[in-house]
């Protein structure tokens, strides 16, 4: 990935007043393959989290185990295993990051999803409008 930001990491869920937790320098070059995925699959036990990328070809037949129309499969293309802690984590990176594009790229005319931490105490992702006090 040589273009874009490379933004997130465990600080993005934080509480008022806590120091910024940087995201550590990628290396780039350790970068397997990209490979294409346009479907997402995540799974659960009480132990850990799989998050399993798919590619289903929009062809009749095609990623069928016999052949026919109706019994296509998803492709996987790669998958992730993580604690729960960690699939925390990247929840919360993932949503800070949609919540800046948002807020940077989409027209302000326009609806602007978001997404917010709920029972977090003061910990909150990054990109959500603050509530305004008496004193703002």
């Amino acid at each position: 990935m040589s273009e874009g930001k490379t933004t997130g990491g465990a600080g993005d869920a934080q509480g008022a007043g806590e120091p910024k937790v940087a995201a550590l320098p990628v290396d780039w070059a350790t970068e397997p393959a990209p490979a294409y995925a346009n479907g997402a699959h995540v799974t659960h036990t009480p132990r850990d989290f799989s998050v399993i990328f798919t590619e289903l070809a929009g062809f009749p037949g095609r990623l069928s185990p016999d052949g026919e129309a109706g019994n296509e499969r998803a492709r996987v293309v790669g998958s992730v295993r993580m604690t729960p802690d960690v699939f925390f984590q990247m929840m919360c990176v993932f949503a800070s990051n949609w919540n800046k594009f948002a807020n940077e790229l989409i027209d302000p005319r326009m609806r602007r999803p978001r997404f917010k931490l709920l029972d977090a105490g003061d910990a909150q992702l990054e990109g959500v409008p603050q509530k305004r006090t008496e004193e703002d």
